[in-house]
């Protein structure tokens, strides 16, 4: 059953993406009545990633969506000079946010853009998108444009919700077509010789002479994204990394990169998702069925059911090891 829901800021941060934040509705016959089962989003969040189905008032149209958690009560603690507050998302008082891109052909995402405050919006769930293996050691996401959305998830239970000790190691790799996307991140340089990003991921997450990671201090220039990641670099400088890329910078996510950030072991090729065992070691992709396809190959419909299907594109190519892929 959809819920009614009412949009309370809706903040355009570049050209085509949105932070949608909404809350129960506040007006209508099930003003305060009507909203999802926060104890059932608390239960999908501790089990893995999580979304929200959002439909279209006028037209048959409904997708998933991937709430963006939040760390800082306030995001702008940091750059005023205070201290800042940390909370996990709670659930219970059901405020949800969400980074939305205006697809030019995409019914839903263009009506959602166009939306002010007070907005009546109807969603459904939660729905549970996957479920994080135990005794997970160490993740690499790839993730293009809005698939920050469950990187960001999957970093803040495994590092923030979660008493595992020790934590996982967890380095995202965050594609987007504009530097504007991910405002106040550090696009990666060139590759300068071979081996210079491998060693720059030993050096924050080797054992020998390991040096702690820079994070940036929060800014409030910074895209609300950006603070995310920048707080979760600061408070887990030993266990989290963030790499962004942009094509009007003529920065792509290569097979270098994503090398780099893979421990080689054995000679085993890549485990397949469907063989039902992830493993310690995983890697994730998730964004536009082209950035999925481009790193893991095509998902397969059969029985009306969505499949992984076979490993496929770069990361196909590449023969890892001991290392499972999951497509988003």
């Amino acid at each position: 059953m959809f819920q009614d829901y009412e949009l309370i800021k809706n903040q355009k941060i570049s050209a085509t993406s949105y932070i949608f934040k909404i809350q129960p509705s506040t007006f209508g016959p099930r003003a305060y009545k009507s909203r999802l089962d926060g104890q059932k989003i608390t239960e999908a969040a501790q089990k893995g990633i999580w979304s929200v189905q959002i439909k279209h008032p006028l037209l048959t149209i409904a997708r998933l969506y991937t709430p963006i958690p939040t760390i800082l009560r306030d995001p702008y603690a940091h750059a005023l000079g205070e201290k800042a507050n940390y909370q996990s998302l709670n659930p219970q008082d059901n405020q949800l946010r969400f980074l939305i891109r205006n697809h030019p052909e995409g019914e839903l995402s263009r009506f959602l853009s166009r939306l002010q405050p007070g907005a009546r919006i109807e969603l459904r769930g939660p729905y549970q998108e996957f479920e994080f293996p135990d005794d997970l050691e160490q993740v690499v996401f790839l993730a293009g444009g809005t698939g920050i959305s469950p990187a960001l998830q999957m970093a803040h239970t495994l590092l923030e919700d979660r008493s595992d000790n020790p934590k996982p190691r967890m380095t995202i790799l965050w594609a987007n077509r504009f530097a504007e996307d991910c405002k106040g991140g550090s696009i990666e340089p060139p590759h300068r010789s071979d081996g210079f990003l491998q060693q720059a991921w030993r050096s924050v997450f080797g054992s020998h002479d390991p040096k702690p990671a820079i994070s940036p201090v929060p800014s409030l220039e910074d895209s609300p994204v950006i603070r995310e990641l920048s707080t979760l670099l600061m408070r887990h400088p030993g266990n989290f990394r963030v790499g962004y890329f942009a094509d009007d910078q003529q920065r792509f996510i290569t097979e270098r990169d994503v090398q780099a950030h893979v421990e080689r072991s054995g000679s085993r090729e890549s485990q397949r998702a469907s063989d039902g065992n992830l493993g310690k070691r995983l890697i994730m992709v998730s964004g536009p069925d082209g950035f999925v396809e481009h790193f893991a190959g095509p998902k397969v419909w059969k029985e009306g059911r969505e499949l992984q299907g076979n490993l496929g594109g770069l990361l196909g190519k590449m023969q890892l090891s001991e290392w499972a892929v999951w497509k988003l």
